[in-house]
Parts: structure tokens; C-alpha cells; sequence
């Protein structure tokens, strides 16, 4: 159910994010579909943490106890080279725009270890992949510029995250 309704976030934004639409994307009654979810607030904010989750997963897993900003920067990279409807992790940005609220959910998520914080503990090297990384991933979401898979393998290679 979760996987539908962020394809449906991708393909038609929030406003059209409705429970009825969740539940024939996920082949579901929506009675099956209230069983998990009373409304649509509950519904973005399991969305929410389920993608942040899985982003975590994918960064931790590609860092495999290497630095978690490298990590993060691949993983954006890959994801942007990806067809638009498969950038599901792009749905974060979406629902938390329409959502301001639901940003500390998923900020408090994707803090990914004590040792990798922001808070000015953190090598100013990481600060830099990290924003490169978020910059890319806004890049990619609004189409602001194509960015070939040359250059993303260009960018990665220089900035130590190949």
C-alpha cells in the first residue's frame, strides 16, 4: 500500500494523495486500506517514515562502515539516473512540502548515526558531500539541468565518493 501510494505522490503530487486513490493503486478495498491507516495525515506520515526508512537502509548499506555522506551521495546519484517513476525516495521532498511538518519525522529518521551529525562534529568534507548530494536530488526532482551519467560519475569520481 505504501509502495502505491508513493507512486502516486510521484506521478500526481499530494492534493491527489486521497485514500480512495491509495486503495485501487493498491488493489484494495478501502475498508482494507482504513484498517491501517484512519486518515490521510496517517497515512503521509507512515509514507513518510516507511521512504525514510528505506533510504536509510540504502545509504547504510552502500556505506557498509564507510563514510555515510560518500554513501548518500552515491545513492542520490544512482536515484536521479533512474526513470522519474521509479525516484521513489524523491516522494520524501513531496510529501514534506506539503507537509512542512512531517520534515522533522523524516530529518530525525535520516540522522544516520550519533558519529554523523551536523552539528559541527562532523568534518566540514561531509557538510559538502551532503549538500552536493541534496543539490543533485533537487536537480533531478524539479529537472533543472540534465546531469549524464558522465557527469555524475565525473562529480562522484572528484569529490572522492566513486
Amino acid at each position: 500500500m505504501l509502495d502505491a501510494a508513493a507512486a502516486l505522490v510521484l506521478k500526481r503530487g499530494t492534493a491527489a494523495l486521497t485514500l480512495d486513490a491509495v486503495a485501487e493503486a493498491a488493489h484494495v478495498s478501502k475498508g482494507g486500506l482504513l484498517y491501517y491507516f484512519d486518515s490521510k495525515n496517517s497515512l503521509l506520515e507512515a509514507l513518510a517514515d516507511y521512504l525514510a526508512e528505506q533510504l536509510q537502509i540504502e545509504v547504510e548499506r552502500e556505506a557498509a562502515g564507510g563514510s555515510l555522506a560518500k554513501a548518500y551521495l552515491q545513492v542520490v546519484s544512482r536515484m536521479g539516473q533512474l526513470p522519474k517513476d521509479q525516484q521513489v525516495f524523491k516522494a520524501l521532498t513531496i510529501i514534506c512540502t506539503a507537509q512542512p511538518e512531517l520534515a522533522g519525522r523524516v530529518r530525525a529518521r535520516l540522522h544516520l548515526s550519533p558519529s554523523d551529525n551536523l552539528s559541527g562534529e562532523t568534518p566540514l568534507e561531509e557538510l559538502h558531500l551532503r549538500l552536493v548530494a541534496d543539490g543533485m536530488w533537487l536537480a533531478d526532482l524539479f529537472s533543472c539541468y540534465e546531469i549524464s551519467p558522465e557527469q555524475r560519475a565525473a562529480l562522484l569520481q572528484k569529490l572522492g565518493a566513486a
